[in-house]
């Protein structure tokens, strides 16, 4: 697989809406640690725009992470990532987050 050039790929996410004063550089950082089939995804999106989606892991896919949760590309792409590390912890904490969410009316 073909390595992302980290400019690159900070460009992309600024087009995309993301700001350097919030954790720009660690959203970059890991984005490029991600590997298997989270890295395939970011690679795809960044080639080819291909946007990210996968079926659920322990109740969550991302259609939850994008319509319910208002995730960016990149943000799902990670998310992704964390669920096929551990997906029994990652999916109680997004979950968690979307509870949150729906019970206190939160604005992402």
């Amino acid at each position: 697989m073909n390595t992302i050039d980290r400019q690159e790929l900070k460009n992309r996410l600024i087009q995309e809406g993301y700001v350097e004063a919030f954790g720009l550089d660690q959203t970059i950082d890991r984005l490029l640690n991600l590997d298997g089939k989270a890295a395939e995804m970011l690679k795809a999106w960044m080639d080819e725009g291909i946007i990210p989606e996968f079926d659920e892991i322990e109740g969550i896919d991302s259609k939850v992470l994008r319509e319910q949760l208002k995730m960016k590309e990149p943000a799902i792409i990670l998310s992704y990532g964390m669920l096929q590390k551990d997906p029994k912890i990652n999916s109680i904490h997004l979950k968690n987050i979307l509870r949150n969410k729906m019970v206190y009316g939160l604005k992402k």
